[in-house]
């Protein structure tokens, strides 16, 4: 069976998403790392849990979030970024040695636009906007709240990471019919 693997990638959480070409939500989940350690720490924990992931599917592509290439209205520094774009190049390379596979880098507002995922002006919880609309497409996507209602932390990155998995499904799927696979001659 093919299976697709996406993954949101930031330096304490990472969400990770298995969908097959059906765009059947397959597996998801987020492993949160301390902000203590060193990056190559939490690299070397991320692959772990690779290998893990890597037992139970084969994969035929990954996709990963590109890292934000722009600072973000105040909320992101230089250092910050930095650091993300370092992080993110480490686990693309750690994805690699695991699968041989490149991973396909993949902005967010794309990957949303695939899932046909329009976030309005006026909406204020964005993150939570995303949550919604991923689980109004993938029901079997549950997640818990806080005791405030809120979804509780790392619940975006499983979301961005389905978001993410749901791009390379479509997009590996358009490419298996630019070469003619999967089409039937009339």
């Amino acid at each position: 069976m093919t299976y697709i693997l996406g993954l949101d990638i930031s330096t304490s959480v990472i969400g990770m998403a298995v969908m097959d070409l059906d765009k059947n939500l397959i597996h998801y989940r987020n492993l949160k790392m301390s902000s203590k350690q060193d990056l190559e720490i939490r690299c070397w924990q991320f692959k772990q849990e690779l290998l893990n992931v890597f037992e139970d599917y084969a994969f035929d592509d990954v996709y990963v979030e590109q890292p934000a290439m722009m600072f973000g209205g105040g909320k992101t520094t230089a250092q910050t970024m930095s650091k993300l774009q370092r992080f993110n190049g480490m686990c693309c390379y750690a994805v690699y040695t695991q699968t041989f596979l490149v991973p396909h880098l993949v902005h967010a507002n794309s990957a949303r636009k695939k899932m046909n995922i329009s976030i309005p002006r006026n909406v204020k919880k964005k993150k939570h906007f995303i949550i919604q609309e991923v689980q109004k497409k993938y029901p079997s996507f549950t997640y818990d709240i806080t005791r405030h209602g809120n979804p509780k932390p790392g619940t975006d990155d499983i979301a961005d990471a389905i978001v993410i998995a749901h791009y390379g499904v479509s997009v590996y799927k358009e490419g298996l019919n630019a070469v003619g696979e999967g089409k039937t001659s009339k």
